[in-house]
């Protein structure tokens, strides 16, 4: 028997970030335990997926889907930035 939250995770389609075909599976959980930020945009016209959020993961999940990542630059600042004050600091 599938597990419900693998029902749609053979579907596939092609990611506009990544740039080539993905799962499902893997919108769901792109290496962090928060499905990627734009699963309702690639996959609303392919099944339910607001309702399959809501089942699988609770409706306090959304916002944190939809909550604004912090874009690559500022991250990669931060990094230099500890790195130098771990550096100074030794």
């Amino acid at each position: 028997m599938e597990d419900a939250i693998s029902t749609h995770d053979h579907r596939s389609r092609r990611c506009p970030m990544l740039g080539h075909d993905i799962t499902f599976e893997y919108c769901r959980s792109p290496g962090s335990d928060v499905p990627c930020r734009r699963i309702f945009d690639c996959w609303w016209e392919t099944f339910d997926v607001g309702g399959f959020i809501r089942s699988a993961y609770g409706e306090k999940m959304i916002p944190e889907i939809l909550a604004p990542r912090e874009d690559k630059a500022s991250s990669i600042v931060e990094l230099i930035e500890k790195a130098r004050r771990n550096a100074e600091s030794h």
